[in-house]
């Protein structure tokens, strides 16, 4: 016969810290342990970086199919040099903000698989999808954040940044810790500012990294984009902390002779508890 026991722990910081600002967060040690961690679930991890990325793509190509008619209109102006009409650019803004929010769901189950990285459990490809049981709440944050970046934009370009970084931590918030849109996005842009040097530091460090890769024809985006993802998990553990349940199974047999206990943590779907 077998008995289980639940027992719950909680790992690194917590939402009423991180908005007192009462949190520890070193902008060298966050950017070595994510490098140490990349590297560790990188073969793992990389497969559902590449289906999130697979997914943004089509999404992009279906969202200028809708409003040029063609597609390869965009690119071939772009690949031609040409100069870009206000209607590709309009349509390439719109596709791209589109493919960004429909994408949500596997925004969320690549993030949730960095924050397994974050305290030291392993993930699967297969992961990517466990982003779906929040695909509604996922779509809205994202829908939130993104159309709030792009006022920011238009008004000016710094304050997009700023609220870019502001809101990255919003749509973990609202999957993992289960509290709604608009208060993910003030937990996460309040914690940011309470932090403001080290995250800047941070983003700032990974920003380098992206135009690095850019320029080597994006062949470092297959290490940054991973390393960006564990950044964010290791930053939320320590801001907001993460919540693990442990089960203890107790085995005995026929003659109640021997009882042993085993403890183990369920990757799948006992980590992200609230």
């Amino acid at each position: 016969m077998k008995d289980a026991m639940n027992k719950s722990f909680h790992v690194g910081g917590s939402i009423e810290k991180a908005l007192k600002g009462d949190v520890d967060l070193q902008a060298v040690a966050v950017l070595q342990e994510a490098w140490k961690v990349t590297a560790r679930h990188f073969l793992s991890f990389i497969p559902a970086i590449i289906g999130l990325f697979l997914a943004q793509a089509a999404l992009l190509l279906v969202g200028l199919q809708v409003q040029l008619g063609n597609a390869a209109v965009f690119f071939d102006v772009i690949v031609s040099g040409q100069e870009m009409t206000a209607e590709l650019v309009q349509a390439g803004y719109m596709a791209n903000f589109w493919s960004d929010v429909l994408s949500a769901p596997l925004f969320v189950g690549v993030s949730l698989m960095a924050l397994n990285h974050a305290v030291g459990l392993p993930t699967k490809p297969s992961h990517l999808v466990k982003g779906f049981p929040f695909l509604l709440v996922s779509i809205i944050t994202m829908l939130l954040t993104s159309s709030i970046q792009g006022i920011g934009n238009a008004i000016f370009p710094l304050i997009g940044l700023l609220l870019s970084m502001g809101f990255s931590m919003a749509i973990i918030l609202v999957c993992e810790k289960r509290v709604t849109p608009l208060k993910g996005i003030q937990i996460s842009l309040i914690a940011t500012l309470k932090k403001i040097m080290p995250m800047t530091a941070i983003y700032l460090v990974v920003l380098i990294m992206f135009f690095i890769s850019f320029a080597t024809a994006g062949l470092g985006l297959i290490w940054t984009i991973p390393f960006f993802f564990n950044v964010k998990g290791i930053i939320y553990r320590n801001l907001f902390g993460i919540t693990l349940q442990v089960t203890t199974v107790k085995k005995g047999d026929d003659n109640n002779s021997g009882n042993d206990a085993q403890h183990k943590t369920d990757k799948d779907d006992k980590v992200f508890t609230a």
